[in-house]
């Protein structure tokens, strides 16, 4: 009886690993056509099941009220899985640019993620580090630096400081608040800041 009883625990077992629906989870399309600039709502957005390890950048049912707030930075085609960089927040501006922006030893951070563009200037006798840009969007890393996401009145500032500036990425965490950096400019303020 115990090797029945056991016997079937290993039949049960097998099945359960062996279910592909184990392996799917639920993320969200547009269920029609969702033009550039629409607000999401829940009547745009249908579920689809995908293989958990293609997830990273799509919404799962947890984050449906941060997607249902949300607005379509270009036009989504139905049945398109919706990605973290296909939307933006509702109140965000529509007239956005993405710019590149040369970063020395770019941290890894991934669409969607926050960073605070920190600026190094002088030389080597007077060095100092000054916030240039608090809480910036990535759109992607790339081989030297970021490409950010800014509204269309500050890409020529991001441009130029690309250009002309030695720039440092700080990588926020997510729902981090924003960042509260300040200059350092000699040994000692570096110590104080860094204290606790």
């Amino acid at each position: 009886m115990g090797a029945l009883l056991a016997g079937g625990v290993v039949s049960a077992s097998l099945l359960v690993a062996s279910d592909p629906e184990r392996q799917l989870i639920e993320v969200y399309a547009a269920a029609s056509d969702i033009p550039r600039g629409a607000v999401i709502s829940n009547d745009v957005l249908r579920p689809a099941r995908i293989m958990f390890d293609d997830s990273g950048q799509l919404f799962t049912p947890a984050e449906n009220s941060v997607l249902a707030a949300m607005r379509a930075v270009h036009d989504l085609n139905a049945g398109q899985l919706i990605q973290r960089t296909d939307v933006t927040d509702a109140g965000a501006t529509t007239d956005r640019r993405s710019v590149f922006v040369a970063i020395k030893n770019a941290p890894p951070a991934g669409p969607g993620a926050r960073v605070d563009l920190l600026l190094i200037r002088g030389g080597a006798d007077r060095t100092s580090v000054v916030p240039f840009a608090l809480g910036v969007e990535v759109r992607s890393v790339v081989t030297g630096g970021l490409i950010v996401v800014v509204p269309a009145r500050q890409a020529s500032a991001f441009v130029y400081a690309s250009a002309t500036m030695e720039l440092v990425a700080v990588i926020a965490e997510p729902g981090a608040t924003d960042g509260e950096e300040v200059a350092v400019s000699s040994p000692d303020e570096a110590i104080a800041v860094a204290s606790p």
